[in-house]
């Protein structure tokens, strides 16, 4: 038998592999071609890693002969790959990420090279923890399970993992939808980078619970989980970096699809900005806004004002609530005068958003008629301005590599319907930039970008000409946040215009 070696790279491998026994109707000598594959899959579960890309080849000299030798599609954070079905042999595996601009496997900077025999019928996970420049990698081999019974008595398999560092040994707990902590059932005690024994459960509505090993202090309760089919399943159980206090995120991970729960009564945290111009259709407001909610926001009380001067292009401090839909009121500061009654927002378990104020501007059609130019003299008549909400998600992404800019275009102009934004680099110019891209107004569009130093513009068409509306120099490193790339008028600027970036999370 050929041996194979394997080299690491700035990379931490666990000793802990666990290696199930195959189920003993696999290990028979069957003629069937599917009981002589194996699955591969990738789990990346290191919060400040890239999307990492997962090579598997027969041998490292990329011989273009080679029956197996791919390069899979990156998985980020938090993202599982789908089973890869291969045949049962020896493989190399490389596990990389994107430094440069082009994809290739040969321009990847690999983080790991192992080599190992893939079992038949044995799904083999390796799942990335811990930080970058140096994460940890950890194989698992999981049977897999055909059990016709499952189907016939709607039952579907479940394994636990434990992959938050802080939390080393963990019990976790089950019960139906319809119970509560107290009818759970104990499914064991979980310790950090272990794998469970399969449970075999009936197919419903599930909820989970975790302590810590040997404790009754409740540290998390899932929102309810469904299980309506018969395959398998792993709860990954990993740290949570969201709004809420509490240390957990669970995902779900099956052959095909990841999904990721929240705790239950997950608190959310948003924040307000106000991107309202001074505008004559407007005359009661002076640039300054007073926001309030009614209840349910805060329930002791049935009124708050959240900010009584909230000046144009200023941010609120984050506020701290329990998830679920609220109404906000907005008015011109010191007036009487709402801009905004009534408004319905949802914040969802776990988020963090930013809630974006702005004027849109329509035209006035009276009589209902839709002819917004009721004398023919090729102006409209009359608009008005409406106040509207921009409620964006901010990513709370801690990576080191490379960063979301997320653009948000506040400007209504009847000049221009959208402003193309370029991210121009060294060896490049505004026509030639990859990251370049059309972002209408209020309607974000999100860039990653990697480390360097960018010349950014803004560019709109007016009059069949290209004009530059403003530019910024951003320099990205490791210590760099995620960002808001914010575009709003600016009388003060010789174009009218103005960008700036912001970090979505301060």
């Amino acid at each position: 038998m050929k041996s194979y070696g394997f080299k690491l790279t700035n990379v931490k491998v666990c000793g802990v592999c666990l290696l199930l026994s195959i189920l003993s109707a696999c290990g028979s000598s069957s003629s069937d071609d599917e009981d002589e594959n194996g699955f591969i899959k990738l789990y990346n579960a290191s919060p400040n890693s890239p999307d990492i890309f997962l090579t598997l080849d027969e041998d490292l000299d990329q011989d273009p002969d080679d029956e197996i030798e791919q390069t899979y599609s990156g998985v980020g954070y938090g993202e599982a790959s789908r089973d890869v079905e291969v045949p049962t042999q020896n493989y190399f595996i490389e596990l990389a990420y994107q430094d440069e601009e082009s994809t290739l496997r040969s321009d990847l900077e690999i983080i790991y090279e192992g080599s190992f025999s893939l079992p038949s019928q044995t799904i083999l996970m390796h799942v990335l923890t811990d930080s970058f420049p140096n994460p940890t990698i950890t194989e698992f081999a999981i049977p897999v399970i055909d059990d016709d019974d499952d189907t016939d008595n709607d039952l579907f398999n479940l394994r636990f993992l434990n992959l938050h560092p802080d939390y080393q040994n963990i019990d976790v707990y089950m019960s139906k939808s319809d119970e509560t902590i107290n009818e759970a059932i104990l499914m064991g005690t979980q310790s950090y980078l272990g794998l469970s024994d399969n449970n075999k459960l009936e197919e419903d509505q599930y909820i989970f619970y975790i302590t810590e090993a040997g404790s009754t202090e409740l540290l998390f309760t899932s929102v309810e989980v469904s299980y309506p089919f018969s395959n398998q399943n792993i709860i990954a159980i990993r740290p949570n970096f969201g709004a809420d206090t509490t240390p957990f995120v669970i995902d779900n991970i099956t052959n095909t699809s990841n999904v990721e729960y929240q705790a239950s009564n997950a608190q959310s945290e948003f924040r307000l900005y106000n991107g309202i111009q001074l505008n004559e259709l407007i005359p009661s407001y002076t640039g300054l806004l007073e926001v309030s909610s009614s209840m349910p926001l805060f329930v002791e009380e049935s009124f708050q004002i959240l900010t009584n001067s909230l000046s144009v292009g200023e941010f609120t401090d984050y506020f701290v609530v329990e998830n679920g839909d609220y109404t906000f009121d907005i008015k011109s500061a010191g007036t009487d005068n709402f801009l905004l009654q009534n408004q319905l927002i949802s914040l969802s378990a776990n988020a963090q958003r930013t809630l974006f104020y702005h004027i849109s501007e329509f035209p006035v059609d009276d009589d209902g008629d839709g002819n917004i130019d009721e004398n023919g003299d090729g102006i409209i008549d009359e608009t008005e301005a409406v106040i509207q909400t921009l409620v964006v998600d901010n990513s709370n992404r801690i990576r080191i590599y490379e960063h979301e800019i997320e653009v948000i275009n506040l400007v209504d102009d009847d000049d221009f319907t959208k402003v193309s934004f370029s991210f121009v680099k060294n060896d490049e110019n505004i026509e030639t930039a990859e990251n370049s891209r059309d972002v209408g107004f209020i309607t974000p569009q999100s860039f990653v970008l990697r480390n360097n130093t960018y010349e950014v513009y803004a560019v709109g068409e007016i009059d069949g000409r290209d004009i530059i509306l403003g530019s910024q120099i951003l320099t990205l490193t490791e210590e760099s946040g995620e960002q808001f790339l914010i575009f709003e008028t600016d009388v003060s600027s010789a174009t009218g215009y103005s960008m700036r970036f912001i970090d979505q999370i301060p």
